[in-house]
């Protein structure tokens, strides 16, 4: 035991800390494995008391405190740097549900609560969360609204933020702040929680939330759309939002190398078709009309459909099999070399700019490039990732990385998007982003930051 931590470890529990090497080392490395940090110690607090204890402490001492849930970031938000003496304190103790409200239709949880076992708790009232995440078995919600979370359902219920009634934290001084409410109307001056909301934990430790939820229904119908060009990928949008309108719950992206990758996978695909661009669309019935699949058919046959296939699921079963392709796209990633994974956002009317533009300074850099693109078309949000699947040395990767960034980030800058739609900024993108913030909002960042944590002792090194 570490002498300075021994007058607060007598306030713990015993099993509210670990000095456990191979339990730290699995708590100091990030979920894609590219960031590996260290610490003394790790500690998972079974309450807000205790991490009210382990805060004052560390304030008291300058101890840099990295928060930590599910530890699933892609930015490198979630673990301490190498050699700084930071301390983790992970969440996955405090993992109860406080409150679900079926009238108002509202959840309150604790920070540590997994995304899946909120919602497996949420169907028994036939009622859901309003995020969706590939990671959904493993991310805690803490983390979600730390990193103000997107995902598959964006289209219909908004990003975490909009879905936010209530926050509870700790600031980095130990102080308890406590904005628990569930009241959806709340005009009474500065809205502090939203600052909570995507701080990635340089603010404080969020410790629990009320969202909003809504009501469930399994009654849906998916469909995979095929094209040549992405403008009848823009028309296909544009077709499915007028005539489909509140019914999509999810409008995804995918290119023709993305969707070939998850043969990797599973072996072929079953799909009648082949193309350059693929369109994922759920129609989830709210409303509960009677026959849903019939109801999609017969607006079907009132539209003028050409040059593109179409399969529409004709089962859950079928539901199901046609999300998987999507769903794998990261994990057949895997199986590739030197990926350089970009979460970009723009316009919609720019998007078809970017990729022909990025494409082809890519190409031109280097012919061996491959690209896989994906993402939520919905809300605009593209993985645009670059690969060159062959061995390279560590010079030859940091160079085309760098190579690679420039290009991409150019465009996104000049097509008037952000380097970051859903992932945060993390480690990752630190110095990417004080070239796509302006001096005066970095300025702005900075003062907030310094307001709330004057010591710099809450996640330092990440977003500023």
């Amino acid at each position: 035991m570490s002498d300075i931590y021994k007058h607060l470890l007598k306030e713990l529990k015993n099993t509210e800390y670990t000095f456990d090497k191979k339990i730290i080392d699995n708590h100091c490395v990030d979920w894609r494995g590219k960031y590996k940090g260290s610490t003394d110690i790790v500690f998972f607090p079974k309450s807000v008391a205790s991490i009210i204890k382990i805060v004052k402490f560390c304030f008291k001492k300058n101890i840099p405190i990295v928060p930590q849930g599910g530890n699933t970031s892609l930015v490198g938000g979630s673990v301490p740097r190498l050699n700084k003496g930071e301390i983790i304190i992970n969440l996955c103790k405090l993992n109860k549900i406080r409150e679900i409200d079926t009238i108002s239709n509202t959840v309150t949880v604790e920070s540590g609560c997994i995304l899946q076992n909120i919602n497996d708790k949420l169907d028994i009232h036939n009622l859901q969360m309003p995020i969706s995440l590939g990671s959904k078995g493993s991310c805690q919600i803490g983390g979600n609204i730390a990193t103000n979370a997107g995902g598959l359902n964006f289209i219909k219920f908004g990003s975490i933020r909009s879905n936010i009634l209530g926050i509870e934290a700790i600031l980095p001084n130990g102080e308890f702040y406590n904005d628990l409410k569930t009241v959806k109307k709340n005009n009474t001056g500065l809205d502090l929680k939203q600052l909570f909301i995507g701080s990635e934990g340089t603010l404080g430790i969020i410790t629990a939330a009320t969202l909003q939820i809504y009501k469930k229904t399994n009654d849906r119908v998916v469909i995979i759309v095929c094209m040549e060009k992405f403008k009848q990928v823009l028309s296909t949008y544009q077709m499915f939002m007028s005539s489909f309108g509140d019914f999509i719950t999810a409008f995804e992206l995918m290119n023709k190398f993305s969707v070939d990758l998850t043969e990797k996978l599973n072996g072929p695909l079953k799909l009648p078709f082949k193309g350059n661009y693929y369109c994922l669309v759920e129609l989830t019935n709210f409303v509960e009309i009677e026959d849903f699949n019939s109801f999609v058919f017969s607006k079907f046959e009132k539209l003028t459909i050409s040059d593109m296939d179409l399969i529409i699921a004709k089962s859950e079963n079928e539901n199901k099999n046609f999300w998987q392709i999507r769903e794998e796209i990261p994990l057949a990633e895997k199986f590739l070399k030197n990926v350089i994974q970009h979460d970009v956002s723009l316009p919609l009317n720019n998007i078809e700019s970017f990729i022909n533009k990025s494409s082809e300074s890519l190409k031109k850099y280097n012919t061996d490039i491959s690209i896989i693109n994906f993402g939520h078309l919905g809300d605009n949000n593209l993985h645009f990732n670059v690969c060159i699947d062959k061995d390279l040395s560590r010079k030859e990767y940091e160079d085309f990385k760098n190579k690679v960034n420039k290009i991409i980030f150019s465009y996104v800058k000049k097509l008037k998007g952000s380097i970051s739609a859903e992932h945060g900024i993390g480690q990752l993108r630190k110095e990417e982003l004080i070239h796509y913030k302006s001096p005066e909002e970095i300025k702005r960042m900075k003062k907030i930051k310094n307001i709330f944590d004057p010591k710099n002792i809450m996640n330092p090194g990440k977003v500023i």
